[in-house]
C-alpha cells in the first residue's frame, strides 16, 4: 500500500510561510548589525513591504523579536537533541563532549542567533514571562538534563550534595528541577548547572571574540575542557560531592 502524499500547503501558505523566513532572515541580520537597533520599518524596507503589510506577520517588534530568540533556542535544541540521539550508545561521558561539540559548532556557525538569546539584551525588550521564547529554553534545558543524567540511578541522583558544610536545598534550584524534570533532586540540578556554566563559557569568550589566539585549535581545546568537566561530574556520580 503506497503511502498517502504529503500536503505541501496552498500556493498562498507557502508564500506567506516563505515571507516570514525572509522577514525574519533580514530581522537578525540587521540586530547583528547595528546592535540590537532593529525597526520594523527598516526590515519592511529590505524584504520589500510596506510596514502596514509586515504588520500581517508580525504585529509588532516584540512579536518579531520573540519570534526569533524562540527559533534559536529550538535550533540549538535541535542541534543538541540531535547529537544526543546519535551518540546514545556511547559511554555517558563521551555522549557529553560529543554533544558540547555540537552545542558549540551550532554556536560558532549561527553566531548571530547564538547572541540573539545569550549576548547583550536587545535594546527595549523583554520577553514575556510564559510563552514560546520561555518553552523553547526550558526544552534545551531538559534536552541537557536528560544527557547528563538519563541514565542515573535514583540513589545515584539523592546521592548528590552540595558542596561545604550547608545541605540545605536552594529554593530556586527546588522550583527549576520541578520545571526541568519533576522529581529531580535539587542538589542534582545544581550539578548539572555547573556543568552547563564549563560547557557555556568557554564558547562565549570565543563567539565575543576574546580567545582569538586558540585559532584553529579552538575546537581541540574546548573538547579537553568538557572531557574534565565530565570526569568532574562522573567523580561527584561516584562519591557523592
Amino acid at each position: 500500500m503506497s503511502e498517502a502524499p504529503v500536503r505541501r500547503g496552498s500556493l498562498r501558505e507557502r508564500k506567506r510561510a516563505a515571507t516570514i523566513e525572509e522577514i525574519k532572515s533580514v530581522a537578525i541580520d540587521q540586530l547583528a548589525a547595528d546592535s540590537g537597533q532593529m525597526t520594523l520599518r527598516g526590515v519592511a524596507r529590505e524584504v520589500g513591504l510596506t510596514v502596514q503589510s509586515l504588520y500581517n506577520y508580525f504585529p509588532s517588534r516584540e512579536d518579531l523579536i520573540t519570534a526569533l530568540v524562540a527559533d534559536a533556542h529550538n535550533a540549538l535544541a535541535d542541534a543538541v537533541q540531535t547529537a544526543a540521539r546519535e551518540q546514545r550508545e556511547l559511554p555517558a561521558s563521551e555522549r557529553l563532549v560529543r554533544v558540547a561539540l555540537a552545542y558549540r559548532r551550532w554556536a560558532v556557525e549561527h553566531r548571530a542567533r547564538f547572541l540573539l538569546i545569550y549576548g547583550t539584551p536587545v535594546p527595549g525588550y523583554r520577553a514575556p514571562e510564559e510563552g514560546p521564547t520561555t518553552e523553547a529554553a526550558r526544552r534545551l534545558g531538559a534536552t541537557l538534563v536528560e544527557v547528563v543524567f538519563g541514565d542515573w540511578s535514583a540513589a545515584e541522583l539523592g546521592g548528590v550534595r552540595r558542596p561545604g558544610e550547608d545541605d540545605r536545598p536552594i529554593p530556586a534550584l527546588v522550583t527549576a528541577a520541578e520545571l526541568l524534570s519533576p522529581g529531580m533532586p535539587p542538589a542534582a540540578l545544581g550539578l548539572g548547572l555547573d556543568l552547563w556554566g564549563r560547557i557555556h563559557g568557554p564558547v562565549m569568550l570565543e563567539i565575543l571574540g576574546h580567545l582569538p589566539w586558540l585559532g584553529p585549535d579552538a575546537e581541540a581545546n574546548y573538547r579537553d575542557t568538557v572531557i574534565r568537566a565530565a570526569a568532574d561530574v562522573q567523580r561527584v556520580r561516584e562519591h557523592g560531592v
